[in-house]
């Protein structure tokens, strides 16, 4: 119960500090006159690789050296979260959740299929 503990704590500490990473990073382009449409692929491309250089090492505890195959499944497993997260946001909002809720849920969702996928796809032991 204990190694759970920690292993949710580490994910969560690891996916807060790259949001933080990617929303301060799209924050300046977007202010630097870089479209915010355009700004999200850096972002998003800079907190995927934070969330998998922190979660293999704190959260998954990975000894043994990164690969490009690890990182591909990685960045699927990512991307995966993604459509989680557009396709419960759009259902909830569509079926008449307000903005900020819907949001929420999808945040949930979508960091529940994350923590599993990389759990049990990208760093499988």
């Amino acid at each position: 119960m204990k190694a759970r503990l920690r292993e949710g704590a580490a994910f969560l500490a690891v996916g807060g500090t790259a949001f933080v990473l990617g929303a301060a990073s799209l924050e300046a382009l977007v202010r630097a006159g870089v479209s915010p449409y355009a700004a999200q692929v850096p972002a998003l491309g800079l907190a995927i690789l934070t969330t998998w250089m922190g979660n293999r090492r704190w959260t998954f505890r990975v000894d043994a050296p990164p690969t490009r195959r690890e990182f591909l499944r990685y960045v699927g497993a990512s991307l995966g979260g993604l459509v989680v997260n557009a396709a419960t946001f759009s259902t909830l909002t569509y079926a008449g959740l307000p903005t900020t809720p819907a949001f929420a849920a999808a945040t949930v969702a979508a960091m529940g299929f994350n923590f599993l996928g990389y759990k049990f796809a990208v760093f499988a032991r």
